[in-house]
């Protein structure tokens, strides 16, 4: 969901809080769901970058971590051509227990500074990352890896958000 500047998912995970926030901050587990590789420093002032396909990297910092209930962290694009720095958005995550067993995770994601386009792009990625971090955690096989470059994928949007065209 787009509201204003942020993009904003809920879901329930198939995992416990401790697993779903080790997918945030391990790089090993982050490439499960999101992206090719990853360099992950997860504390607070710490990088955080990973490829999400080849040659296009999303860079930013942690600024909390909060084992395993919140985590907030910087983020944009190494392309200058999507507008986007570095840093210069923000992504916060909340986990809280699910369900009675302790088995299920409610994950809250709100990303924010996000003006225009941006909005459209990352509403659409999260919903495709968050689906796959969804089968990973549930053991199953997520469904294949999205191949566009974003940059294709945005012109694909905007098409469709005008009701130009269609991906």
């Amino acid at each position: 969901m787009i509201d204003g500047d942020a993009v904003i998912h809920e879901l329930i995970l198939p995992a416990p809080a401790g697993q779903v926030f080790d997918m945030f901050t391990d790089a090993r587990q982050l490439i499960r769901w999101i992206g090719i590789s990853a360099d992950l420093q997860p504390r607070p002032g710490g990088r955080f970058r990973f490829e999400v396909t080849p040659g296009q990297f999303c860079e930013g910092q942690y600024v909390i971590v909060d084992r395993p209930v919140r985590l907030v962290f910087t983020w944009g694009w190494t392309d200058p051509g999507f507008g986007l720095a570095p840093g210069t958005s923000r992504v916060e995550v909340t986990l809280a227990r699910a369900g009675d067993d302790g088995q299920q995770t409610w994950l809250r994601l709100v990303h924010t500074g996000l003006a225009g386009d941006l909005g459209l792009l990352h509403d659409d990625g999260w919903s495709r990352f968050l689906a796959r971090l969804a089968a990973v955690t549930g053991g199953g096989d997520p469904v294949a890896y999205p191949g566009e470059q974003p940059a294709g994928r945005l012109t694909a949007l905007r098409g469709q958000h005008d009701g130009t065209g269609s991906s």
